[in-house]
């Protein structure tokens, strides 16, 4: 490539590295650039024009029919009465029948489960509702701690008093039949959807129905519901004579009562969800760790009404850690320039004491203890995958041997974590599997990313001893299809029969891609990286050899990531 004449318009890469989004570096007096060369690549100059601004696209008819149609579909949706009464306490003797949308296909004369959400509820269906419940509460409930239900609570009073959270509820619970567990969702989206959007209701039940439902596109509308609702205010504690005690004569009421246990596991829940996304699936706004967080954990661990609450204070706690860790390793170390490698090692060992010191409140006993460990191990996988960062890998001093070696002890012990984290994973219950809520699975999807991202990683660096392949991925990935595989084979014998939702169907084939892929980017990686031995630092340290190519980040992020289960 002509370097000069490429510099010329103002192109910095060439093609292939402008394509993958890395740094293109040009020798003086050479033609092709160190990656392209190295990987045996055509290195040319970008076409004229590549970093123009694009024209303005002209949109068809066809796109003005489609984007007609989903006016029409949210028109309809909001001027539909709602099939459900205000949540209300005290008897009620309503005949509200559940309307079919237009959107979800009619009720089948074939499943009683269809009459869910019918008020009254019939006595077959009033029969399947009660079943449903208590598997809630026995298999589910105490591994998604932040909603409790009581003994005394019965499907029928549920519906009555909070009909969001019960139909919730029962999404989440009918296992035995998944497309009517489909069409349960989407009546239960269009149901929250008219109350929080077209009625502007903000209430404790419809926040522990979406943390119930939980999916990672509800997450902000949760945090918003968090805020309405003041739960993340400190009740007031001040002076009617301190200085701007006037201030507060308008000020929602709702912060002067102490907090229920019920509002504080839900603020829990929501931190400790929001957390977790933004460690694994995408950068979103943060829940910020305030004092109420410290407070709705002492509080619950020390009155400690329900067994889960000590599961959630650990879990919430692992999170306030996690976000430490973003705060100093992914966020203001990006401000250090060219001291970043050195100071990250440092911030390193300082985060790793804070890590162990979680890991020692793990006494025992505690309820959940394996689900706990999987948390523990994403937190240090979180820490350790700063290694593989693009702007970490250049050495700023002259020891070079000792940052390579640095820098091999995080890429082990990443490795280490995510290995772990499965074979936890692989040890759960069957019943744990078919019960686990979407974050556990949102935790095991990011491990094999990580794991995948580590084999086509310095692959140069690696000792003979401890180094990973692709083998060992693949056997990996097998492995948990299998043990997903037995527990719906298992849950299909219960009565009522279990089943995961309809996309882990298409798990074993999923995976089977994800390690064709894999397989192909190590191996070219491997011929790559062959006759290095004489390469310089910089070589070695290439921040493009952390790069994996699209298709593959692709069929990971479609299975773990992308929105909801159901």
């Amino acid at each position: 490539m002509d370097s000069d004449s490429s510099k010329a318009k103002g192109l910095k890469a060439c093609s292939a590295c402008a394509s993958a989004k890395v740094r293109c570096d040009i020798a003086a007096g050479q033609t092709r650039c160190k990656r392209c060369d190295r990987l045996d690549k055509g290195c040319s100059a970008q076409p004229r024009g590549s970093h123009s601004r694009k024209s303005i696209k002209k949109y068809g008819k066809d796109d003005f029919l489609r984007l007609e149609s989903k006016f029409e579909t949210v028109a309809q949706l909001l001027s539909t009465p709602s099939p459900l009464p205000p949540a209300r306490p005290g008897n009620t003797s309503d005949k509200v029948p559940i309307r079919a949308s237009n959107t979800i296909p009619p009720p089948s004369a074939e499943s009683h489960l269809y009459s869910l959400f019918t008020q009254p509820l019939p006595p077959e269906t009033l029969l399947a509702a009660y079943s449903m419940l208590e598997l809630y509460r026995q298999e589910m409930m105490s591994l998604f701690p932040f909603v409790f239900i009581s003994l005394d609570e019965s499907p029928e009073k549920l519906f009555r008093e909070r009909p969001v959270l019960y139909m919730a509820i029962m999404v989440v619970a009918c296992q035995q039949d998944v497309q009517v567990q489909q069409d349960l969702a989407q009546r239960w989206r269009e149901e929250f959807s008219r109350r929080l959007w077209v009625r502007g209701e903000t209430s404790l039940q419809l926040l522990q129905g979406l943390l119930v439902y939980l999916a990672c596109n509800l997450m902000h509308t949760a945090m918003s519901l968090v805020t309405e609702l003041g739960l993340d205010k400190e009740p007031l504690s001040s002076s009617n004579t301190a200085p701007g005690a006037l201030d507060d004569v308008t000020y929602n009421q709702i912060t002067r009562a102490e907090r229920t246990h019920e509002e504080r596991r839900c603020y829990l829940g929501a931190y400790w969800t929001n957390s977790l996304l933004r460690m694994c699936v995408k950068d979103m706004i943060a829940m910020p760790s305030k004092p109420s967080i410290d407070e709705g954990c002492l509080v619950l661990e020390r009155d400690m009404q329900f067994p889960s609450d000590i599961y959630l204070v650990h879990l919430v706690r692992v999170q306030q850690v996690a976000n430490s860790v973003s705060a100093t390793l992914y966020q203001d170390l990006d401000d250090h320039g060219s001291n970043a490698s050195s100071t990250t090692l440092m911030a390193v060992s300082h985060l790793e004491k804070e890590i162990e010191k979680v890991r020692a409140t793990f006494r025992p006993g505690l309820p959940h203890q394996p689900l706990l460990m999987m948390s523990y191990y994403l937190l240090q996988i979180y820490l350790y995958k700063i290694g593989m960062d693009d702007g970490f890998n250049q050495p700023e001093s002259t020891n070079t041997s000792l940052f390579v070696a640095k820098l091999s002890h995080l890429l082990v012990s990443c490795l280490g974590a995510v290995k772990a984290l499965i074979d936890v994973f692989l040890s759960l219950a069957n019943s744990i599997i078919l019960s686990i809520p979407y974050p556990n699975w949102i935790q095991m999807g990011h491990s094999i990313f990580v794991f995948s991202r580590l084999l086509i990683t310095h692959r140069s660096f690696w000792e003979p001893g401890i180094l990973t392949d692709v083998p060992d991925f693949i056997a990996s990935l097998e492995r948990i299809s299998n043990k997903i595989d037995a527990a719906m084979n298992q849950g299909m014998h219960l009565s009522p029969p279990r089943s995961l939702p309809a996309v882990f169907s298409k798990m074993r084939e999923r995976l089977i891609d994800i390690s064709r892929k894999v397989e192909e980017s190590s191996r070219t990686n491997t011929r790559a990286n062959i006759g290095v031995e004489g390469a310089s630092a910089s070589d070695v340290l290439d921040p493009s050899s952390t790069v994996m190519d699209e298709q593959t980040e692709t069929l990971l992020y479609s299975f773990f990531a992308e929105g909801g289960l159901m």
